[in-house]
């Protein structure tokens, strides 16, 4: 934050949304779906048998570790995996495809 010393935060707030905004609505704006076999296949992916195995995975290291270590950290980032991977692809596609 030095190169920002002399500036109030608000103000690099400000900016910093400002950029955020516009570029979010110039994203909007373009409705191009060169991308919409590969989100498919994805996200199909990751709700199918492959998403369970991620999940199912990353919850067994998680309270593998967790066991090693006795503590409870590790199953917690364990689980937090495991629901991101099987709810994550959901959420992210309701969140882009969303109007106002």
């Amino acid at each position: 934050m030095k190169a920002f010393k002399g500036i109030p935060r608000r103000r690099i707030l400000l900016a910093l949304t400002l950029v955020g905004a516009s570029t979010g609505a110039y994203a909007v704006g373009i409705g191009s779906n060169d991308f919409d076999a590969v989100t498919t296949r994805l996200q199909n992916w990751m709700q199918g048998s492959l998403g369970k195995t991620f999940a199912l995975g990353s919850l067994a290291v998680g309270l593998a570790i967790g066991v090693v270590k006795q503590s409870v950290m590790s199953v917690v980032v364990g689980a937090a995996v495991a629901l991101s991977a099987s709810i994550g692809p959901d959420v992210l596609s309701s969140i882009f495809t969303a109007t106002m």
